[in-house]
């Protein structure tokens, strides 16, 4: 069963505007001599990554990690204002309906060590795209691509028709790091849930997700549109994605030869538009992305807002990979100060060589 969107949620670039009171003054706002890397994202700000304030909670942000809303102001009226990615999360989520049922998880029912399907039978019974196709008028939609380039050679030795999935310079490395979030698996979680109804709604898609890959799946974090937590990696649009720091835009994937047989796109569910933006570790290491589908091809795509929300996630995994190990770090203080005491009391006796090589027991 697809998660579906939160109901009522503020969404970007939707018709809410903010009043005074809920802007920050500008004498509570943080001194940009107190910040020098983005709340948000955390990336150092340089000459090139300007410093702005949040309106809504004051906090220094690059211009990345900000979305520009309407607000009522005194004397000016209706104006544009900055406001970070964390406080339009925020609100989704308090605006989120209180007493609507629990959402039917759409993660953590697969293990890593499960075997993904065969291409060939995997697409028709796992992927079904939903009934209807993207809503909304693509209008504000400001951004044109050409069909995408790329700098990489495709491989079509294998038994299907469409080539195999890149893979990644330095992917033990980038999996070693990935595994180091211990994310893969892992329950739902409100502020992942809400990115994807953002991206959804921002982009007037059917389909998002907050999805990493490891060695041979595309796991969703979260998901709107999608019936199953998981592909395989050998039929992943974001395989190709993670190939570089840049977001990628297919606009019309009958169009793209990486893509054109997929049987994502050839099969029930029709996947005609991609876009996705990767989430980038400050290493530089690619995890995943987020992405958006559509069953209709564009001629446009407003790219900026998915790039803000790929930063969003980023920082959120590493909130969640520090807020994880802190108990871990304490805990193991507490050992070595309790290990010093009890060294303190033992009666000293002489010290005996080494015996081996000090490795193991």
């Amino acid at each position: 069963m697809s998660r579906k969107g939160l109901k009522g949620s503020s969404t970007i670039g939707g018709n809410d505007v903010l009043t005074i009171d809920q802007l920050r003054h500008q004498d509570d706002w943080v001194l940009d001599t107190e910040r020098y890397r983005c709340h948000v994202c955390t990336r150092n700000f340089t000459r090139f990554r300007r410093k702005h304030h949040c309106r809504k909670c004051g906090e220094v942000v690059c211009g990345n990690c900000t979305l520009k809303k309407e607000a009522e102001l005194p004397v000016i009226g209706r104006s544009l204002v900055r406001v970070c990615m964390s406080c339009i999360l925020s609100h989704a989520n308090g605006q989120a309906n209180p007493q609507a049922p629990p959402a039917a998880p759409t993660t953590g029912t697969t293990t890593a060590s499960s075997p993904p399907p065969r291409e060939e039978h995997w697409e028709a019974q796992n992927f079904h795209s939903p009934t209807g196709n993207s809503e909304g008028d693509l209008s504000h939609f400001t951004r044109d691509f050409q069909q995408p380039e790329f700098d990489y050679p495709l491989d079509f030795s294998w038994d299907h028709p469409w080539p195999k999935p890149p893979i990644v310079p330095g992917e033990s490395e980038r999996l070693e790091i990935l595994r180091g979030f211990d994310i893969m698996d892992t329950p739902t979680e409100d502020v992942f849930d809400i990115i994807c109804d953002l991206a959804s709604n921002a982009l007037k898609s059917p389909i998002a997700a907050v999805s990493l890959l490891d060695e041979d799946r595309e796991w969703f974090k979260a998901s709107v549109g999608l019936a199953q937590n998981e592909v395989p990696r050998s039929v992943s649009f974001c395989a190709h994605a993670i190939m570089s720091k840049e977001p990628m835009v297919v606009m019309d994937t009958l169009l793209d030869k990486r893509f054109a047989k997929n049987p994502l796109v050839t099969g029930a569910a029709k996947i005609r538009f991609y876009a996705g933006a990767p989430i980038c570790t400050p290493s530089g290491h690619l995890l995943g992305t987020v992405f958006v589908f559509d069953t209709q091809p564009r001629n446009s795509c407003d790219i900026a807002t998915l790039e803000k929300l790929s930063n969003v996630a980023m920082k959120n995994l590493e909130d969640r990979k520090n807020a994880v190990a802190a108990p871990l770090d304490n805990g193991a203080a507490v050992e070595v100060v309790e290990s010093d005491e009890q060294q303190t009391e033992a009666p000293k006796r002489p010290a005996e060589p080494l015996r081996g090589s000090g490795i193991g027991i």
